[in-house]
This record gives structure tokens, C-alpha cells and sequence, in this order.
């Protein structure tokens, strides 16, 4: 994508007095610790017949079936088991965005809850989850893996972060 913004009539019409390139953060942790790394959060989409895709599902359906599980009082933000995207970042743009490592999220709370102001889980999710991790491992078919496990990933950049 820098390239394209590159090759934009304006960024050309500039020349040598435009430098496009990606924002590099080198903020320190609260320890002091300075990692710089590019501003980049690159996306993918994993194959829903994944082994490490599917062994989550099979996980959850030995555990609870089909129905959405959680508290009675957020079961209107939880409307069905999904397979689908989250719409707020974890440390996976890394993991499996930037290094093809494969992964997969299911955690305690409701999506519209995560990174929200305010947010808020309920104990009970804590539970659930920790069951659905230890039922994982024993349910993962390494038969079923493959080399291909994403359906769509965003391109490396040129930097070569150590």
C-alpha cells in the first residue's frame, strides 16, 4: 500500500520533498522499555476447515452444542456461536498477521464489550473459557493440518524488524 500512496499524482508532483513511509512507535512500556515497531496491524482470515479452526469448533459443540453460552443477562449481545472476524485487534496481527503462525481468539466477555470504555466480563465467561482451552489440545487433528491455513493475509511490509 505505500507504493500506491507513492505513485498518487500529488506524492509525485512533490518529488524528493515527500518521504512516504510506515509509522514506526517506539513509546516506552511502563517498565522503560522501548521495542520499536511498525504502526502496521495486518489482517487475516482463517479457513473455516482449519485444524486449529476446527478444533475450537469441535471443542465448543462437545462442550456446550450449538447455542450461544454465557450469562442470561448478555445473551442479547452473544447471537449465536460465530466464526467470523473480530472487530478489535490482538496480539494475532502479529502472531498470525505479520508471521503466518497460526491462530485463533475465543475469550471471556461480549465483542461490543472489548476495549470499550468501561468494559466489563462476567466471572462465569472466565470458566467458560478456561474449559474450552483445556478441551482444545485433545480435540486438534494434526491429520487435518496444513500448510494453507488462511483464507486472506495482508502483505508483509519491506522493514526487517528484529
Amino acid at each position: 500500500c505505500l507504493e500506491e500512496i507513492r505513485n498518487l499524482p500529488n506524492v509525485k508532483k512533490y518529488g524528493d520533498d515527500v518521504k512516504v513511509s510506515m509509522y514506526m512507535y517506539d513509546r516506552p512500556s511502563w517498565t522503560g522499555e522501548v521495542y520499536e515497531t511498525e504502526c502496521y496491524f495486518p489482517t487475516w482470515i482463517n479457513k473455516e476447515n482449519a485444524a486449529h479452526v476446527q478444533a475450537v469448533v469441535d471443542a465448543h459443540h462437545a462442550l456446550w452444542g450449538a447455542e450461544s453460552i454465557g450469562p442470561e443477562g448478555a445473551m442479547h449481545l452473544r447471537h449465536r456461536p460465530l466464526i467470523d472476524k473480530w472487530t478489535f485487534s490482538t496480539n494475532g496481527v502479529a502472531i498470525q498477521g505479520r508471521y503466518g503462525i497460526p491462530c485463533v481468539g475465543f475469550g471471556p466477555g461480549a465483542e461490543s464489550q472489548a476495549h470499550a470504555p468501561n468494559e466489563i466480563t462476567w466471572k462465569g465467561d472466565l470458566v467458560t473459557c478456561a474449559a474450552l482451552y483445556a478441551a482444545v489440545p485433545g480435540l486438534y487433528r494434526e491429520e487435518n493440518k496444513t500448510a494453507d491455513v488462511s483464507q486472506f493475509r495482508a502483505g508483509k511490509t519491506d522493514n526487517d524488524i528484529q
